[in-house]
Formats: C-alpha cells, sequence, structure tokens
C-alpha cells in the first residue's frame, strides 16, 4: 500500500472530489484556503485552526460560530436543518441535500487528505467505472457525453480521428458560443502538437490548451490498440478547470474507448454480413428468396432499383489503400444519405446504390463524383477510376449491373478517364467488349492505322483525326474544337491521307477508322 502522507487539501478541491457531484463550490477566496482535516460538529468537539466542520443536527449557536471564525475555521458543511442564516456568520456556509451522507463525506475527505495518491486512484476507478457502465449498457456516446457533463459541470466534445463530431454535451454559459468552439476544434492546427500524430499521441495522456475569451480546454486521446482513435475534450473557463476535470477526462477517454471500440465491432459485424449478401448476389449462388430472406436480416431495402458503381486505384506505387478507399466510399454514401451496399472485392470497392428511377443512374453517379472529389482532394497525386452499371429492377439482375460497371471501369483505367465512366454512355465500346480478346481486333485496328501509327509525328495526327471522326467531317467544327487555324487543319488531314491512303470524305471510311480509333483506345 502507498505511504499514509497528511496533505492540505483546498477547499475547493475538497468539494469538487470528495462530495457529491453537483455540491456547489465555495465562492473565491473561499476555496482557496487550505483543509488540514474535516470533524463533525458536536459536544466536546473544539475544531481548530484548518479544520472544515460538517454540521447535520441543529444550527449551531451564534457565539459558537463567531468562535470558530475566531479560530481559523475554513468553512461549515451543514444539512438544511443545521445551516445558518448568511447574517449568523462569517464562515463560509455550504449547504447539502437532506439526504446527504455527512458521514460519506467525512470518510471520503480524510482519505484525500491522508493519502492523496490513494484516494485519487480509487476516484479515478470509480469514475471509469461510472462511465463504463454506460457503454456496458449500450447507452452510446451521446449519454456518456452527458453523464461527464454531470460529473464536471464542462461542455464535453467527443471526435473520431478524423475530429469529426460524434457526441457532444453544453454547458448552459456556453451553449451560445458552442457551435463556434466545435468548428475550431476541428481543425488540426487547432490540437495541441503532441497529439497530433495519432500513434504518438497513443503514448500520452490529457494535455490543456489555452482557448479565446478566457476559456481552455482539456483534451485526451481515446487510445485503443496502440492508435488514437478519437479525442474527448472538457471545455471551460480556465480557473475552473481542476484536478477533478483531469481525472475525468482521462478515465472518461478510456471509457469513450470502450463504447467506440464496441460500436466498431458491431458496425464491423453488419457491414461483414452486407458483404457477404454483396458477394452472393454477384455470384448468383442464391436463389431469390433466400435473398429476399437475407435482405430482411440485414436490414436493407432491396425493393427501390438499384445500380452498381465499382471503383479502383490507379495501380501506382505508393497508392492509397483498399481499406482507405472502402471508407471514402462508405463516408461519402453518409454525406450524400442515400441506401447503398458497399463491398471491398479483390483490388476494387464495389456499392450497389439505391436510385430513384429508370434511365440514367443519377444518384450512382452523384456518389461516384463525390468519391472521386473525396480522393483528389485527400490523394492529389493518385488518381481513381468508377465504371457505373445501368439501374435494374429485380435483386437477381444486380449482377448484370455489376459486370456493365466493371466493363465501364475498365474502359475508364484504359483511357485514363478520371471521371467516372457510366456504361450507358460507353456507346460502340459494348460491342467491342464482346469481341475483347479476340485477334481480329488488333489485326483491324493495324490494317486502318497502321502507317499512322508507326510514324514518328503522329500525337497530333491521332488527336486530329479522332476530331474530324466525331465532327463527322466538318471542318470548321474539327478546327474550332482542336483551336488551330482552318489552314493547319487541311495540312494535317492532307498528311493523314498520305500516310494512310484513305480517303476521308468517304462515310464509310471515316466510320471504319473511327472505329479502329475506339479499338486502339480499348486495347490500350
Amino acid at each position: 500500500m502507498p505511504p499514509t502522507t497528511i496533505t492540505e487539501v483546498l477547499f475547493g478541491e475538497l468539494v469538487r472530489l470528495a462530495f457529491p457531484a453537483g455540491t456547489p463550490a465555495p465562492a473565491s477566496p473561499a476555496r482557496d484556503r487550505a483543509v488540514k482535516w474535516v470533524v463533525m460538529a458536536g459536544e466536546g468537539v473544539r475544531p481548530e485552526s484548518g479544520d472544515l466542520v460538517l454540521c447535520g443536527g441543529t444550527v449551531p449557536p451564534r457565539s459558537e460560530l463567531s468562535a470558530w471564525a475566531k479560530r481559523g475555521i475554513v468553512g461549515l458543511v451543514a444539512l438544511p436543518s443545521a445551516a445558518p442564516s448568511p447574517a449568523d456568520t462569517e464562515l463560509p456556509v455550504i449547504v447539502l441535500t437532506k439526504s446527504t451522507s455527512l458521514r460519506d463525506i467525512q470518510q471520503a475527505s480524510l482519505q484525500l487528505i491522508v493519502n492523496r495518491q490513494s484516494y485519487l486512484l480509487d476516484r479515478g476507478t470509480r469514475i471509469y467505472r461510472s462511465l463504463a457502465q454506460h457503454a456496458i449498457e449500450g447507452s452510446g456516446l451521446e449519454v456518456m457525453a452527458q453523464a461527464i457533463l454531470e460529473l464536471t459541470g464542462k461542455s464535453v466534445l467527443v471526435q473520431d480521428k478524423r475530429l469529426k463530431p460524434l457526441a457532444q454535451a453544453v454547458a448552459p454559459g456556453l451553449s451560445a458560443r458552442w457551435a463556434e468552439l466545435v468548428e475550431s476544434m476541428g481543425a488540426w492546427s487547432r490540437l495541441p502538437e503532441g497529439l497530433r500524430d495519432r500513434r504518438q499521441a497513443a503514448q500520452g495522456g490529457w494535455r490543456d490548451q489555452p482557448m479565446e475569451e478566457g476559456l481552455k480546454r482539456l483534451v485526451c486521446p481515446i487510445v485503443a490498440k496502440g492508435m488514437a482513435r478519437g479525442y474527448l475534450s472538457l471545455v471551460g473557463p480556465a480557473d475552473e478547470l481542476d484536478l477533478l476535470d483531469q481525472l475525468v477526462v482521462e478515465h472518461g477517454a478510456a471509457a469513450c474507448a470502450l463504447e467506440m471500440a464496441k460500436a466498431k465491432a458491431v458496425s464491423e459485424a453488419e457491414k461483414r454480413a452486407r458483404g457477404d449478401f454483396v458477394d452472393a448476389v454477384i455470384t448468383g449462388a442464391l436463389p431469390l428468396e433466400e435473398l429476399l430472406r437475407w435482405a430482411v436480416r440485414i436490414s436493407y431495402d432491396i425493393e427501390p432499383l438499384h445500380a452498381a458503381v465499382v471503383w479502383r486505384w490507379a495501380d501506382a506505387a505508393g497508392a492509397p489503400s483498399l481499406r482507405r478507399l472502402e471508407t471514402l466510399v462508405n463516408q461519402s454514401v453518409v454525406q450524400q444519405a442515400i441506401g447503398a451496399l458497399v463491398r471491398p472485392r479483390g483490388n476494387e470497392v464495389v456499392a450497389f446504390c439505391a436510385v430513384t428511377a429508370s434511365g440514367r443512374p443519377e444518384a450512382a453517379l452523384t456518389l461516384a463524383e463525390t468519391v472521386h472529389h473525396a480522393a483528389a482532394d485527400e490523394y492529389p497525386s493518385t488518381l481513381i477510376f468508377a465504371g457505373v452499371g445501368r439501374s435494374v429492377a429485380d435483386v437477381l439482375e444486380w449482377k448484370d449491373s455489376y459486370r456493365e460497371a466493371t466493363q465501364a471501369l475498365s474502359m475508364a483505367m484504359r483511357l485514363r478517364e478520371q471521371r467516372p465512366l457510366h456504361f450507358g454512355d460507353l456507346s460502340v465500346y459494348r460491342l467491342l467488349f464482346q469481341l475483347e480478346g479476340n485477334p481480329e481486333l488488333e489485326a483491324f485496328c493495324r490494317e486502318m492505322l497502321g502507317p499512322l501509327l508507326d510514324y514518328a509525328g503522329s500525337g497530333d495526327l491521332l488527336v486530329t483525326l479522332e476530331a474530324f471522326c466525331e465532327r463527322l467531317g466538318n471542318l470548321s467544327q474539327t478546327a474550332e474544337k482542336l483551336f488551330i487555324h482552318r489552314n493547319t487543319l487541311l495540312y494535317r488531314m492532307e498528311r493523314i491521307a498520305q500516310l494512310t491512303g484513305h480517303d476521308m470524305n468517304n462515310p464509310d471510311t471515316r466510320l471504319a477508322v473511327h472505329l479502329a480509333l475506339k479499338v486502339r483506345k480499348m486495347l490500350g
């Protein structure tokens, strides 16, 4: 056991640590007076200087109160039946509720005075057990934040690892400014430096940080598996954050870690069940009746039309992980507030997205665009590709939309197209995909474009030829698209004719050349 050491404890600190939660703290300067001992008032008891007196019977006589004040008594703690009026004493008086046990208060106070370290360890354990009980009962982070507010009287913010708010509880004095404070605490630059590296943050405890207009926050990492998974903050006036707040933010972060780990385990189980459903749909391994029962078990509505979306990072050294791509997709699903089932498969992430109408799947295309923007913001040097299938009504047809989405993705990668490609926009490529692997495709491409492909300066000529075909041989529109003079275009077209021997004014020849250009793109 730790050695017994008697220490002086400040009056305000004693009330916060040893009295029931919500007990009003003494006003300054009384709260900064040192308490040497705690005694119960009664016959034969003569309090000494530095004592705190507990009164539970009748109101002490005025003469006795005056004598206590002259001897340097720190203050008086009384039940309602024994509380003197302010006019009868100069001592600071704290009035408790009638159900409060003065013996419990005395015992706790003396434990704090006699062995501070042991008491703080015990109090921290009790704080953790109290808060962890909310996690065990499945109450959630919001209830836990409210419990922390009731323990400390300070505003509470729980954030995830990216500083997104997960739960909060606001003290009345900060309600008008709370939104502004939360926004400022969402910036990495406002996090204490030692907590910005999530692995390094897991090695330390809470930090304090000055804030605007006399406020301060205590912030502690929420640690799991050697990594900061979030942050717990208490915010209040700088001169009111005390030892109790430090205990609560430290042990509260541990309780939050328990709740977050529990929530994550539930989420992972749900995600696994939904992912297995996606696999079953794609492989076509189950009959419709079983798929319908499975959809009910995972609480997902398969009645609306759905379209498949498939994403993939560009194959490059240092590309982000598949798990990160899955996270970006899930975050975008939440942001768009749409129904979707998400599943990583191989080196891709698949989503079946609910859409509102037949035809072009706008909701799926918007989701794909949102993921692209999020990836570009976070990883500007890494390309991401996406393909979107057509809308289908029956869950048995989802695999067809998935097949279309993978074909669109393949085309996007070959074309290095940085926008999501919709299968419905692939036009002739959809026919060419049916011939993929056939040697006649490459032979046809060489026959139509061979001399041009072998020409050293073919880059501008190929671009010119493609624009000419897209504009159906209209020279003015082609020159306008390429931002070149008409005479420059005529020169290029003459050079193309010399190299290939094709008459590009012939519609059939132009169609064959245009098709060969698309084959070249598809074959990469």
